[in-house]
């Protein structure tokens, strides 16, 4: 009788997926590298996003 060869596990494909937790400088770090898309107003300041936002409200049909 033959035992079988133990099976190497496969690498979880959503084992970076997730919340990134970690304060030290080499831990992976969440950023929003675009800033804050506000204004000293409060006021949006980036075109782009703003335009993104409302094709994607437009598609979804929710309010943007």
């Amino acid at each position: 009788m033959t035992t079988p060869s133990p099976t190497r596990p496969h690498p979880d494909p959503d084992g970076r997926k997730g919340a990134i937790e970690g304060d030290r400088p080499d831990d992976e770090q969440q950023f929003n590298p675009h800033g804050d898309g506000v204004d000293d107003e409060g006021m949006p300041d980036d075109p782009i996003a703003t335009a993104e936002d409302a094709i994607g409200a437009n598609e979804d049909g929710t309010e943007g």
